[in-house]
């Protein structure tokens, strides 16, 4: 599993790259999301400086509409469209949404992907027959959208299949393909084979066979990508195999993770313990929920002690953050957080 640090300087595949923001620039409700100089070679910079004051840090989006959203959450299907029939045993599930950036998705209570404004929920298991698909839209703050489509599956697997190494990861990435072709019928043979990694209608690569055909393919920008592998024979019949892809924005996702944290303080600011609470998955919510009920006024003097966001490393379907607080005493105590992705897709607090 390839790791993603998320501070101002992130490192992907041993490249470290900017992906902040100045703090001039940053928008209300924003959180500082990671500092790049608190520490020099290992050891705290010279002199006391307050987290909030030390150059090198970079700001998330801000809160509005990235975590809350505005307007009306919808959510559509584009594939499988009506009507639709497969042989294989699942099907990948694509559409669109309007909705914050952390609108989960899920189809059949399997969750997916997201990528500006589009969703892939990969690998949905198909029974023998009609099958439907409940497509269902939720947000952190517990807002939801659904809708449905439906697929049969009949008949034996296609003679074509496309399988990738990974059906997500953050932009630049290489993702390896393999194809798979049966038994041509009436001893027929390949003439010729041509592949669109893009899915934008136009081939990447176009030849006789699959000898000498690309088995990878590097995506260097965010999207939901479908690979499409067309192959014709000497009959003239034409056989096609799909597979799509999600390549999300490091950025984005690093800004919307320390946007959740940053929720969870501006609820606790605004004395809102089922706001805050909603930040947190499900089972663990109730004893936060019942912490911050607690705390009562005390709300926004914690929000003001749980910390700022130094560091961290982003997963496949977790981020773990380092959260650091400046003590009176002018030393620094620091504790983890980790932010999973639940079953209806949304990320939210985990451990803390």
């Amino acid at each position: 599993m390839r790791l993603i640090r998320i501070r101002y300087l992130a490192t992907v595949s041993g490249v470290a790259f900017a992906i902040g923001i100045a703090l001039s620039s940053a928008p209300a409700f924003a959180e500082i999301c990671g500092i790049d100089s608190i520490f020099a070679d290992g050891y705290e910079v010279a002199g006391f400086v307050p987290i909030a004051q030390i150059a090198g840090g970079s700001q998330s989006p801000g809160l509005i509409p990235n975590i809350i959203g505005s307007g009306t959450l919808s959510v559509t299907v584009t594939s499988p469209g009506t009507g639709a029939t497969t042989g294989e045993s699942t099907v990948d599930v694509l559409g669109t949404f309007v909705g914050p950036v952390n609108t989960g998705i899920a189809v059949n209570n399997a969750s997916g992907y997201v990528v500006n404004g589009h969703f892939l929920v990969p690998n949905v298991g198909l029974a023998s027959g009609a099958n439907s698909l409940a497509v269902q839209a939720t947000t952190l703050p517990a807002a939801t959208a659904s809708t449905s489509a439906a697929i049969t599956q009949s008949g034996s697997a296609p003679l074509l299949a496309i399988t990738a190494s990974r059906v997500f990861g953050y932009a630049p990435i290489p993702i390896a393909f393999s194809y798979a072709l049966g038994t041509l019928p009436g001893a027929a043979t390949v003439q010729s084979v041509a592949i669109d990694f893009n899915g934008d209608g136009t081939d990447e690569y176009t030849g006789s066979s699959f000898t000498g055909a690309p088995t990878s393919f590097t995506y260097m920008q965010p999207g939901i990508y479908t690979v499409r592998v067309r192959v014709t024979d000497t009959s003239s019949a034409t056989y096609t195999a799909y597979r799509s892809v999600a390549v999300q924005d490091v950025a984005v996702q690093r800004g919307m993770m320390c946007d959740i944290y940053g929720y969870v303080k501006d609820r606790l600011n605004a004395q809102d313990a089922t706001g805050a609470g909603n930040a947190y998955q499900p089972v663990v919510r109730s004893d936060f929920t019942t912490f911050f009920t607690q705390l009562g006024t005390n709300m926004p003097a914690t929000a003001q002690q749980l910390g700022t966001i130094l560091d961290g490393q982003l997963g496949t379907g977790f981020a773990d953050l380092l959260l650091v607080r400046d003590n009176p005493d002018q030393t620094r105590s620091g504790f983890p957080m980790r932010l999973t992705q639940g079953s209806d897709g949304v990320w939210r607090i985990s451990e803390m």
